[in-house]
């Protein structure tokens, strides 16, 4: 089977910015799956194909750079873009990731970014 839009997994422990994620991808042409934690991201992870992950920094039990390592060593080749609330994050957390985002830009710049991937 052929799949015509790209998946996106978005992973946050946050529900209102999962949800508006969501909704925001879907109405610019994305499929997407969500998960509010590392272990439930992990698990679709590897159930469905997925052309990109969106990771949530600071979540309960697994923080989003955690989940980025566990993933690239499933499939290396995967895009994973790392958001945070907070500001710039040490070198050592975004060696997963192949972007970083703050938040507060997010809605600008997420789509450009997932094209970039």
């Amino acid at each position: 089977m052929v799949r015509l839009r790209k998946t996106i997994l978005c992973i946050d422990d946050h529900w209102n910015g999962l949800i508006g994620r969501k909704m925001f991808l879907e109405s610019n042409g994305y499929e997407v799956l969500e998960a509010t934690g590392g272990d439930e991201g992990l698990r679709l992870f590897r159930t469905h194909p997925v052309d990109a992950v969106v990771v949530d920094y600071q979540m309960p039990g697994m923080n989003g750079d955690v989940v980025a390592a566990r993933m690239k060593r499933l499939k290396a080749n995967i895009p994973i873009l790392l958001l945070s609330a907070y500001g710039p994050l040490p070198e050592n957390k975004l060696q997963s990731v192949d972007t970083f985002l703050t938040k507060s830009q997010e809605l600008k710049v997420l789509l450009p970014a997932l094209q970039d991937l």
